[in-house]
C-alpha cells in the first residue's frame, strides 16, 4: 500500500467459492489535491483510462458520519458524529471486501482496522479495535501497515513495512483476527530479503486465483508469497518503469495486469504484466493523473487464464457435493448422494486446465470419498470434475484448496 514519509524510507524504497468478472474500476488513496501527500481522500477509478470516476470521501466535505465501534464481542457502541475524520491520522493500507462491499483501510498511527460501509446511503464506518490487530508503536515505522489486500480464500491479509507481522482478518459477523507473525526469505532471494528497509518496505499487494499474494515494494521490487508457508520469494524488479516513479498502490486491472500508482509522481499510471514484469504507461493525459498512496479492487490475478472450454461444460448435479469450499489442509469430500450405481472417474484440474489427479470410483449408494493434493502440489483454484466410464460429465465445480 504506501510508504508514506517517503524521504524517510529511501535509502539511496473475495470469500469466493466462485470466479466473479473482473473489473476496471478501484478505489484509490488520494489527498484532495492533486500533488500533496495528505493521505485522506477516498476516489473510485477507471483503471482503463486512470480517470476519476467519483469522490467516495473527502474531509473537507465532512457530514454527518456513523462510527460503529467493534471488539472480540460485538458491536460495543455507535456514535454520529460532524466532527471526526476516519481517515485524519492519513490512510496506510486498503482492501476492497466485494462479497460485503466494504473498502478496509488501516490509519498509518492507528492500530485498528477500520472499513467503510458501502451499502449505506450514508457515511458509514465500522471500527474494529481487537488488539491483536495491534502491531505496535506507530511512530516506529517498521509496524506501519502499508499493505493490505483479499486472497483467493475471502480473507484479508494487512503486512507491516517491515515484513515481520502478517496479519488476517475475516468479514464475517464475528470477525477473527490473526498475527500469523514473519514473512520468510525464500533461499533463491540473492540477498535482496522482505525485511529490507531500502530494497522492500513500502508499497502494496494483490492477489492470485492460486492463493498467492504478490508484493509490490515502493522501489518497485517484487516478491511472490505464499501465504500458508510465509515464505517471500524476490521474482525481480519491474522493468521499463521511469526512475522517479514509486510504486505505492496497485490493483488487478480487467487484463489481468498490475496497474500502479505513485505517491510522488503525477506524470502517469502504469500496468504491469505479472508474468514478464514489463511496465506500460496508461495514460498520455497528465491532468487525470493523481498521486495516490494505495490502490485496491477485488480482481484478481491470471483470472482471465482459467481454461474456459473446461469451465464451459460444467454441469451441475444436485446430488453430488463438495465440501468444504474453500478447502484447508490440502484436501476436502466429494460426498454422493443419490447416483446412480456405477463405475465413475474423479478428475482434478488447475486453473490452466492441467488434470493433477485421476481417480476412478465404484459408487453404490451414499458414499464419500477424501481428496489429497498430490505431493508437490501447492493449492489454488482447481476444477473438480466426476464423469462416467463413456466421459459424459455428470458434475464440475470450482474449489479453493489452501
Amino acid at each position: 500500500m504506501k510508504k508514506s514519509i517517503l524521504p524517510i524510507l529511501f535509502c539511496a524504497p473475495i470469500c469466493f467459492g466462485s470466479v466473479s468478472a473482473q473489473t476496471n474500476k478501484a478505489f484509490a488513496i488520494t489527498s484532495e489535491t492533486k500533488g500533496t501527500i495528505q493521505w485522506s481522500a477516498v476516489k473510485e477509478l477507471d483503471l482503463s483510462t486512470g480517470n476519476v470516476v467519483r469522490s467516495i470521501f473527502s474531509p473537507s466535505e465532512l457530514k454527518n458520519i456513523t462510527f460503529n465501534f467493534f471488539n472480540e464481542k460485538g458491536i460495543v457502541s455507535t456514535n454520529i458524529s460532524n466532527l471526526n475524520n476516519p481517515t485524519q491520522n492519513g490512510v496506510a493500507a486498503t482492501a476492497y471486501d466485494a462479497k460485503h462491499n466494504r473498502l478496509y483501510f488501516s490509519q498509518m498511527w492507528g492500530n485498528d482496522l477500520r472499513y467503510f460501509d458501502l451499502n449505506s446511503n450514508e457515511l458509514s464506518v465500522v471500527i474494529n479495535q481487537d488488539i491483536n490487530y495491534s502491531t505496535g508503536i506507530r511512530n516506529d515505522e517498521s509496524n506501519v501497515i502499508t499493505r493490505m489486500t483479499f486472497a483467493s480464500n475471502g480473507k484479508g491479509y494487512a503486512i507491516t513495512n517491515d515484513g515481520n507481522q502478517l496479519i488476517q482478518f475475516t468479514t464475517d459477523d464475528k470477525p477473527i483476527i490473526t498475527n500469523l507473525g514473519a514473512l520468510i526469505d525464500s533461499k533463491k532471494n540473492n540477498g535482496i530479503s522482505i525485511h529490507n528497509q531500502c530494497t522492500s518496505w513500502g508499497g502494496d499487494v494483490v492477489a492470485d486465483v492460486y492463493g498467492n499474494l504478490y508484493l509490490f515494494s515502493v522501489k518497485n521490487n517484487v516478491f511472490k508469497i505464499n501465504i500458508n508457508t510465509k515464505v517471500a520469494e524476490f521474482i525481480g524488479a519491474v522493468k521499463n518503469i521511469p526512475t522517479n516513479f514509486t510504486i505505492n498502490g496497485a490493483a488487478v486491472d480487467a487484463n489481468g495486469d498490475v496497474f500502479v500508482s505513485s505517491a510522488i509522481s503525477t506524470e502517469n499510471y502504469y500496468t504491469i504484466n505479472l508474468s514478464t514484469l514489463e511496465a506500460k504507461p496508461v495514460s498520455k493525459s497528465e491532468a487525470t493523473i493523481f498521486n495516490a498512496s494505495d490502490l485496491a479492487n477485488s480482481n484478481l490475478a491470471y483470472q482471465n487464464t482459467l481454461a474456459k472450454p473446461i469451465l464451459d461444460q460444467q454441469i451441475f448435479n444436485n446430488n453430488i457435493s463438495v465440501f468444504p469450499n474453500p478447502a484447508v489442509n490440502k484436501k476436502f469430500t466429494i460426498q454422493f448422494n443419490k447416483i446412480a450405481n456405477g463405475n465413475y472417474n474423479i478428475e482434478l484440474n488447475d486453473a490452466n486446465g492441467k488434470i493433477i489427479l485421476s481417480r476412478k470410483v465404484i459408487i453404490n449408494g451414499l458414499q464419500s470419498e477424501t481428496i489429497s493434493l498430490p505431493k508437490g502440489v501447492s493449492g489454488g483454484l482447481f476444477l473438480v470434475k466426476i464423469s462416467d466410464t463413456k466421459g459424459k460429465n455428470y458434475f464440475s465445480e470450482k474449489i479453493i484448496v489452501q
